[in-house]
């Protein structure tokens, strides 16, 4: 955790001063934000176990065939960050065998510390939290959706939702915190359908399942982290509840 915040306070430096950006050759934003979180954080990591890879947007992308390695999102929110929205995170996980054993965010603008790890459950600024179960949603269901998936999201699954009973909900909220809020009890279910790589999701996919959730794949499995070309998921669905039958719930199976 001290690394994502010591990267989280070079980037609110950074943006009292004015951070410059420029495009990838993907087209997404890289700033001077990011490159400066992603040197310190890979500096701390590297210090702590020399031999561990560390997979960053903005640096090496190279497992070396490792089990073991970090996956790091510098600053998980670029396109927010320079528009000066408070939305954007710092990012960390720990993969083993493909899956995220320890996860960590840093909320720098609101100073909010998430992190969660196998065996050691999910905990919030130093308070221990969890993602509710499905029988607690009683008033419906509550879907959180990125900005620009809400209105197709509203579509396909509003009525899907509606089978639970109550009134389903659907909230937008951009970057990872969309993780967080389902690790503490804020939501039921995360649906992404656009484009999202590796490190954008396994700190949070960590945090969430030690909260009790899940997150899977479009065919129903754990998400799972392998070297790619660009590090790229598919679709997805996080779920608070890991023991409901969200397949069968959502008509999937």
């Amino acid at each position: 955790m001290a690394a994502a915040r010591e990267a989280g306070a070079a980037i609110l430096s950074l943006r009292r001063g004015g951070s410059d950006a420029d495009r990838k050759p993907d087209g997404s934003l890289v700033s001077a934000a990011d490159r400066a979180a992603s040197a310190i954080i890979g500096a701390r990591l590297h210090a702590l176990d020399p031999a561990l890879p560390v997979i960053c947007e903005e640096a090496a992308q190279d497992t070396a065939g490792a089990a073991r390695f970090w996956l790091v999102d510098p600053l998980d929110g670029t396109r927010e960050f320079l528009r000066g929205s408070d939305v954007f995170s710092v990012n960390i996980a720990l993969i083993e065998d493909g899956y995220p054993c320890f996860g960590a965010i840093h909320l720098p603008a609101s100073d909010l510390d998430y992190w969660g790890a196998s065996g050691a459950g999910a905990w919030r600024d130093g308070c221990a939290i969890r993602a509710r179960r499905l029988a607690e949603a009683g008033a419906g269901l509550h879907a959180l959706v990125s900005p620009g998936e809400h209105d197709s999201a509203r579509r396909e699954f509003a009525a899907t939702l509606a089978r639970h009973g109550g009134t389903p909900r659907i909230e937008a909220a951009a970057g990872a915190i969309k993780f967080c809020w389902l690790a503490e009890g804020h939501g039921d279910l995360y649906p992404r359908r656009t484009r999202t790589c590796a490190w954008d999701t396994a700190a949070g996919q960590a945090i969430l399942e030690a909260a009790g959730g899940a997150v899977y794949d479009a065919r129903w499995r754990r998400l799972r982290y392998r070297q790619a070309p660009g590090w790229y998921n598919g679709d997805f669905i996080a779920v608070a509840d890991a023991n409901a039958d969200w397949a069968g719930l959502l008509g999937k199976g």
